[in-house]
């Protein structure tokens, strides 16, 4: 049964301002959800910045201190100390290496009984390690690793792997205790005092698990008697990172091929989380990112929006059913054909008053409406109010210059991102957040943005503001070449001419 003509005069004047109301809610609602969870993220960032700093900065003033004392330099002197010691064992260091480890076993255990061959370095040992042990215990490290000049790791405190490796031979030299030594060794000769040296790595695999080796040389009397290496555990970055997660935040850091070394939540509660832009710290070079949960950060914000969707598609379903039903009139003398049916130049016919015959000697001919009393209800159900804006936008996302512009603009601002800053299309998305990355099977993708480099792969109501969001992004962090800058500024100049002649900016 279809609605009956007052029915549509009263959605045809109600519906579209209705609807319009409902997409401006939706408009302003969905700004301030993208506000307030942009907000959260930043202050993320700032505090996840703000804590890891502090830790960096605290490894580099504890080992100053220890490494300068005379403690340190004492104990892995070349006349006295571990040097000396691991020295008497034997003239083969991997003799002397495995005998060590075989005397201390892993961990802070007791030593088994000491063979004579170990007395002296036994001594030295007693004499330093319980020591080592509470230095450690209210610093940021819990491992330090003493190496002579010739690369000999002669001692550790929790007697790991590296526990009496010869850095110097080939199987040892790549290591991540061989690799920090030479680079510790190599920058004494460009420094002005040694002291100054320090060098800090990113996360590395050590023991089945990750850490941060921060090496200084140990300087006694003006001589340079060795390195100490302190070994920072992850789970002293996994503390920190705890302590700042909220609902819908959450952290990670990354090791220098930027893979995920430790998070907090753990990995498996971080699934479908959105990954912000990857930061490195300026002091110390670690990587780390935020990782949030749009919807949980919106809050109510998010359920209201829901509703307001679904209250715009249910006033929009009943708008459009009442355009496009017949209207129910009454039958007069015969079947007009109303509705999609109806010929265009026939309008509705007029429910007029049955007459009896035998009182009708001269009938009153029924009054004839006035064509503009019936026009405007048709003319109003063809042509709705927001139907000039619609097609007007729907022309403009058909335009052939206007869809070409827009690859354009996208293909030459990628090409000048990848000649001034020799990054990808990857990085240009994680970097500008404008555009999502994927991880399909084992390697990183852009779906969406790689539709925007084809006209024919081009959406077919494209997302225009993301593409002048990335060129003016590309602008802002790009400077030579020229060429290429100018080329791009260009394009964006004539999109944007585009979309003002559309009246859409």
């Amino acid at each position: 049964m279809g609605f009956s003509r007052p029915d549509v005069q009263v959605a045809l004047k109600l519906g579209g301002p209705l609807v319009a109301v409902l997409v401006a809610a939706l408009f302003f609602l969905s700004i301030a959800v993208d506000d307030k969870v942009d907000s959260q993220i930043d202050n993320a960032n700032r505090s996840v910045e703000r804590e890891l700093t502090t830790l960096v900065q605290n490894a580099r003033s504890q080992s100053s201190a220890f490494a300068s004392t005379s403690f340190i330099g004492y104990s892995v002197g070349r006349y006295y100390g571990f040097a000396s010691a691991f020295q008497q064992i034997s003239p083969d260091p991997e003799r002397a290496a495995a005998l060590l480890r075989s005397t201390y076993p892993p961990g802070d255990a007791a030593s088994s009984e000491i063979p004579a061959a170990l007395t002296a370095y036994a001594a030295v040992h007693d004499r330093f390690h319980a020591s080592f042990r509470d230095l450690l215990a209210s610093t940021v490290f819990d491992d330090l690793y003493l190496i002579d000049r010739f690369g000999r790791v002669v001692y550790s405190l929790r007697k790991d792997a590296a526990f009496g490796a010869d850095l110097a031979a080939a199987r040892q030299r790549d290591s991540a205790l061989g690799t920090l030594f030479r680079e510790v060794m190599g920058r004494l000769p460009q420094a002005q005092t040694p002291e100054q040296v320090m060098v800090l790595t990113q996360p590395l695999p050590l023991d089945q698990t990750h850490g941060m080796l921060l090496g200084r040389p140990v300087v006694r009397h003006g001589t340079v008697e060795g390195v100490v290496v302190f070994r920072v555990p992850i789970g002293k970055v996994q503390e920190r990172l705890a302590r700042l997660t909220q609902d819908g935040i959450g952290f990670a850091l990354l090791d220098g091929a930027g893979n995920m070394v430790t998070s907090a939540p753990a990995p498996d509660q971080l699934k479908g989380w959105s990954r912000q832009e990857v930061r490195a710290l300026d002091d110390g070079g670690w990587r780390y990112l935020v990782l949030s949960d749009e919807s949980r950060l919106a809050g109510g914000l998010n359920y209201i929006r829901w509703l307001l969707l679904l209250a715009g598609f249910g006033a929009i379903t009943l708008f459009l059913r009442a355009i496009r039903a017949p209207v129910a009139v009454a039958e007069v003398g015969g079947f007009v054909p109303v509705g999609p049916s109806a010929p265009l130049d026939v309008a509705p016919p007029l429910s007029v008053p049955m007459v009896p015959v035998e009182r009708a000697e001269s009938p009153v001919p029924a009054p004839a409406a006035p064509p503009s009393a019936l026009a405007p209800v048709v003319e109003e159900a063809e042509h709705p109010e927001h139907a000039e804006e619609g097609e007007h936008a729907a022309a403009l996302d058909a335009d052939e210059g206007y869809r070409r512009c827009l690859v354009d603009v996208m293909t030459l601002a990628l090409d000048y991102w990848q000649k001034a800053k020799r990054k990808g299309k990857i990085e240009l998305a994680e970097e500008s957040g404008l555009w999502r990355v994927y991880m399909d099977r084992s390697s990183l993708q852009t779906r969406t943005l790689d539709k925007y480099l084809l006209v024919e792969t081009l959406p077919r109501n494209p997302r225009w503001r993301d593409v002048v969001r990335t060129a003016e992004y590309v602008l802002r962090h790009c400077g030579e070449p020229q060429g290429e800058r100018e080329t791009l500024s260009v394009a964006l100049s004539r999109l944007k001419q585009h979309l003002r002649q559309a009246e859409r900016v």
